[in-house]
């Protein structure tokens, strides 16, 4: 049975709205979507990326940020959570639009793509 969204609360960073858990759901209000998270480490790094739409964010950065300071894992984590992301969220996701690497820098969030 889907989530109730109307009675979840949430929390705004730009143009992500988080309902009660990064688990449930997700809205991308200026692409209307709502997008169905694996894991809760997908809507903090959404989250983060939409915070600072069109700011680049490194690998490190994002790593840092969502999966802590003291995290000893592979910095490809982000790469992965990413491509999950991608394949939710882009109409194509070979070709992305929204979630765009930036070569050399990271990642950034562009919610209206130029």
């Amino acid at each position: 049975m889907a989530p109730d969204f109307r009675r979840l609360p949430i929390e705004s960073s730009g143009p992500v709205v988080l309902f009660a858990s990064a688990r449930l759901a997700l809205v991308l209000v200026s692409l209307a979507l709502v997008l169905a998270l694996t894991f809760p480490s997908e809507g903090e790094l959404l989250a983060m990326l939409a915070a600072h739409p069109g700011r680049a964010y490194s690998r490190r950065q994002l790593l840092d940020r969502v999966w802590g300071h003291d995290h000893e894992g592979d910095p490809r984590t982000v790469d992965v959570h990413v491509r999950w992301l991608r394949s939710k969220l882009e109409p194509r996701p070979e070709a992305p639009i929204h979630i765009v690497t930036v070569r050399g820098v990271g990642y950034r969030l562009d919610p209206e793509p130029r």
